[in-house]
Formats: C-alpha cells, structure tokens, sequence
C-alpha cells in the first residue's frame, strides 16, 4: 500500500482479503460472474438498487469487470465478496466507491452492498460491513463514509443506524428508474464516531 505525506493511502497494491467469523472478504473475479448474474437479477436487489440486471452472463462478465475489478485496479474503489466459510460460497458484496483522495475535501468514499435474499437477516451484512468500516477508517484513513438507501428500504436503513451511521437528508428524485424518480435516503459516519458495535 502506498500512503502520501499525510499519511493516508492513495494506492491500495496488493489486494486486502478481510476476515469474520463466519466469512471471508475477497477479492472478485470473472470467475464469480454466476453469482454476480443471480445476485444482481434478484427483484429486491434490482428495485433497490435502481439497476437493471444483467441480460446474458457475458453482460454480467463485463458489469462484474465495471463495478467490481476495475475500480480497485484503478484505484478508485475496492469491492469484496463475501464468501460464507462454511459452504465456501459467495453470499453477497460489498466496498467503498467515488474515493476522494484530498484536496481540501478530506477522504471519503460512499459505500454500497447486497446480499442474496436467503442468508438476509442473519446478521452477515452487520459482520462483513464491521470489517470493512474498519478498513475503511484504519487503513484507508477515510474521514467520511456516506450511503445512499432507497426510502423503501427500511432494514437497510436500520442496519446503518445500529452502525452508527447518521440520517442527513433526502435527496428528493434523485435517481430515475424504470420511468419513475426515486428518493434517496443519505446517511454518513465519520472517522470519529466509528465504534464497533
């Protein structure tokens, strides 16, 4: 990894493979585009999201490469897999996107994350996000996380509040899908209020 003369990280060099109890964070290949098509044809994960599934698996292929290989390649991001131990499986993503690296902004990054539908409300989501807001805080040195959540999305919005996150506004018709504007929700955490639950 690779840190400016502040001190905070502007290159990410070898990919950081996180570690739960229960699961194991990686990093994303082309390998994964089956789950990639089947999380990300799911109708939750689509309406939610406000973005369309992929049509064919080599789509899926080249969306997999977009959003979720590239980003830590080029430095702009980086996404894990969640992959459950015990069935050595992937479950779900999540990660950092939209990593503003300083000037006179500090760091921030916005974050985003799924999960399949039979292993929601279980409490990986809440395992997996612990670990990567410590990276984010710790190796990262981001001083502001922000999370944009669909107004409909009520467990998503309680999940951040238990982590800490605070409720900042609604930005009216922000996202157009499917021919209607959508409401985004915008919570944030800083650097400073970030404890482990």
């Amino acid at each position: 990894m690779k840190y400016d003369e502040n001190g905070r990280l502007v290159e990410f060099g070898e990919f950081p493979v996180l570690e739960t109890p229960r699961l194991i964070l990686r990093e994303m290949t082309l390998d994964d585009a089956e789950f990639y098509m089947r999380n990300f044809s799911d109708p939750t994960v689509v309406d939610m999201e406000a973005f369309d599934p992929p049509a064919t698996l080599e789509d899926a292929r080249k969306e997999l490469l977009m959003y979720c290989i590239n980003p830590f390649k080029e430095n702009r991001g980086i996404r894990w897999g969640m992959e459950l131990k015990s069935e050595k499986k992937l479950i779900g993503t999540l990660g950092f996107h939209n990593w503003v690296k300083g000037n006179g902004f500090g760091y921030r990054a916005e974050m985003g994350y799924d999960l399949l539908r039979e292993y929601r409300n279980q409490g990986y989501m809440t395992e997996a996000m612990v670990a990567v807001l410590d990276f984010g805080f710790s190796t990262m040195r981001l001083n502001r996380v922000v999370i944009y959540i669909d107004t409909r999305n009520e467990p998503s919005q309680a999940l951040v509040r238990r982590l800490g996150f605070t409720y900042e506004g609604t930005l009216r018709q922000n996202t157009f899908h499917r021919g209607r504007f959508l409401d985004d929700m915008v919570f944030s955490l800083l650097a400073e209020e970030w404890r482990r639950p």
